[in-house]
């Protein structure tokens, strides 16, 4: 659009973990508060850990999807939380216009590749010697600003995307030198 309004992207609220182990632990107890929300996964693999880290903590049905199956009437009326942030935004925020989310929670771990290619481990250390818990999280605007920045820097290191199974297996398939 010429003059049109610019489409507003949707607010994300990021909430970061220091490892995936309480990433996990925090994505299952964010459900037992209310298991009405719907867990959407960027990947196969995380899509097949979450299904079995929740058959065994419930037997009701718990609302999975895979980003690329999911429709909006699937998650209509429901809080949608993701379980990891997709390497490259704009695949992100299209998802988030097409699922018509004006707000979303992502949920992510310092020690998910995505994070690790970005000093990961450092910021883990610098946490623990700020005394934080692995059981807490962190949520600040700042954050989110610095991980769509991380995800711009990835995209111009992609020329042509190959779909991955993991996290990992998409950056190395897909990040041609360092970042």
């Amino acid at each position: 659009m010429l003059f049109g309004k610019k489409e507003k992207d949707s607010k994300v609220n990021d909430v970061i973990w220091m490892t995936e182990t309480a990433k996990w632990n925090g994505i299952i107890q964010e459900w037992k508060k209310d298991n009405h929300l719907s867990l959407i996964c960027w990947f196969d693999s995380t899509l097949q850990h979450a299904e079995s880290l929740f058959s065994r903590e419930t037997t009701s049905p718990v609302s999975i999807f895979l980003a690329s199956q999911v429709h909006p009437t699937l998650v209509t009326g429901s809080k949608i939380l993701f379980a990891e942030h997709y390497p490259l935004y704009e695949k992100e925020i299209n998802l988030f216009r097409k699922l018509s989310i004006q707000e979303v929670t992502v949920h992510s771990a310092m020690d998910e590749p995505l994070f690790l290619r970005f000093g990961g481990e450092k910021i883990i250390q610098l946490m623990k010697q700020m005394g934080m818990k692995e059981d807490q999280s962190v949520q600040h605007k700042m954050i989110s600003g610095a991980i769509s920045k991380a995800q711009d820097k990835i995209a111009r290191k992609v020329i042509s995307e190959s779909l991955s199974h993991s996290p990992a297996e998409w950056l190395e398939k897909n990040v041609r030198n360092s970042l």
